[in-house]
């Protein structure tokens, strides 16, 4: 291994002083961040906020600093259907982004703790059970999170269970969690040692959620039982439901059952056949547990005949790449790293960048938000989308990215499409056979 020389960090340093261009990129990236200075601003003027096919133009949502980003894009295609059921005026009428986020820290601690009790008796420092207590809980997840929530506990109004400080800053709930879900995992340890059968591991299970149900209500309050739900109709009737369970709320008004739905996902590697149902799952179980993978013209058809259908379509990307969030534009080379740092940064296609991004090709995004819109040309092909957000009516344009469609093929990484707005041929494929596939490189 040659190491690195005086020589090397001399010739390049003379290399850098000696070129004027690098130095003025140097100046104006020291001074104002990497973004500013590699925005093409003639890729902006190509991307104007107008499209035929625009679905959504009624308030956006704020997720606030937390990764609630998947629970915002779901019920964001959930109100649009309650809106349109029920006749709601109201522009800006919301779903309690704050009531999923309480079943699901409350699962999600449940869930640490069945799998602790399943290892209890492996040595502590056994890699596997290290790497549970390394990050016991966190706010992230997936359109199939929501739906398993939803399906369970149901959805309720804003009104009825509104946002709070700690909901809109998850990092307070996520670290006391973290504390009470550990000590937990040394209580059942201790009782494990003591001689505890599984019955009283389950006992002293129940006794810890209990615990945790108790730091929720403190952050997030308490879940309302029923909703009593009145509103002003858009022919400006005014409408009292009758009082019903949240499930109840959610399975006459939400238009989202599971077995409508489709999860599909692009994963370009040819190990993982197109036209392909896969799981992460030991068994499918369900709609939930199954992903398609498909090719990006196949998935934006699919997108397109749901926009045309009126209907908001959940997505999945890697959205801090090529985009602009204080401006709202997302384009294959929005952003001329290269230039401005002097070396190549950009790999060639999808397939290069999954084979080298880590985790056996991940294609997991790092947002999810919801397609609302489509520009089309002539012939009918997407030129541009109108990309609906979760980050509040300050950022982009009026909360929304406005994506040229050579940012689909490199950076969307999944959508969730209803059955009805799919060929025979992909539905045939998804009600198929289902592979397994690793975990890491699904979602």
């Amino acid at each position: 291994m040659k190491e690195i020389t005086p020589e090397f960090v001399r010739a390049h340093t003379e290399a850098f002083l000696a070129d004027p261009q690098a130095r003025a990129m140097a100046n104006a990236v020291s001074r104002t961040g990497a973004l500013p200075p590699a925005i093409d601003q003639e890729v902006q003027k190509r991307l104007p906020f107008a499209f035929d096919i625009d679905v959504w133009d009624e308030g956006v949502t704020d997720q606030g600093s937390t990764g609630r980003c998947w629970a915002f894009a779901s019920l964001n295609v959930v109100r649009q259907n309650v809106k349109r059921t029920l006749r709601i005026a109201e522009k800006n009428f919301e779903l309690s982004q704050n009531y999923i986020y309480f079943f699901d820290q409350l699962e999600k601690s449940a869930a640490f703790l069945d799998r602790f009790i399943d290892r209890i008796d492996e040595p502590l420092t056994s890699p596997a059970t290290q790497n549970l207590l390394r990050r016991p809980i966190q706010d992230n997840g997936m359109w199939y999170t929501f739906m398993a929530l939803a399906g369970k506990y149901g959805v309720v109004p804003k009104s009825a269970m509104p946002d709070t400080q700690c909901s809109r800053d998850s990092k307070y709930v996520t670290r006391l969690l973290e504390q009470k879900l550990k000590l937990s995992a040394k209580e059942l340890w201790d009782l494990r040692q003591q001689g505890g059968d599984t019955d009283a591991l389950l006992a002293l299970r129940e006794q810890q959620l209990g615990g945790v149900f108790s730091i929720l209500t403190r952050f997030l309050g308490a879940p309302p039982q029923t909703v009593a739900f009145e509103y002003r109709r858009d022919d400006g009737v005014f409408v009292r439901l009758p009082a019903m369970t949240p499930l109840a709320f959610f399975e006459a008004y939400g238009g989202m059952r599971a077995e409508d739905y489709m999860m599909i996902f692009n994963c370009p590697l040819e190990e993982y056949p197109f036209m392909q149902c896969y799981t992460t799952e030991k068994q499918c179980r369900g709609p939930l547990d199954r992903r398609l993978n498909l090719d990006a013209d196949t998935i934006r058809q699919l997108v397109i005949a749901s926009l045309r259908g009126g209907d908001q379509v959940i997505m999945g990307c890697d959205v801090a790449k090529q985009s602009d969030k204080p401006s709202g534009y997302m384009h294959r080379r929005l952003l001329d790293y290269e230039t401005v740092f002097g070396t190549t940064l950009e790999f060639p296609d999808k397939t290069s960048w999954l084979r080298f991004k880590g985790q056996s090709g991940a294609t997991s995004g790092c947002h999810i938000m919801t397609f609302s819109g489509v520009q089309l040309d002539e012939n009918g092909r997407p030129l541009r989308w109108k990309v609906h957000n979760s980050y509040g009516p300050g950022m982009g344009i009026r909360g929304h990215y406005v994506m040229d469609d050579s940012w689909f093929d490199m950076f969307v990484t999944s959508v969730v499409i209803a059955r009805k707005y799919a060929p025979p041929e992909v539905l045939a494929a998804f009600d198929g056979e289902v592979l397994p596939m690793d975990g890491s490189v699904l979602f």
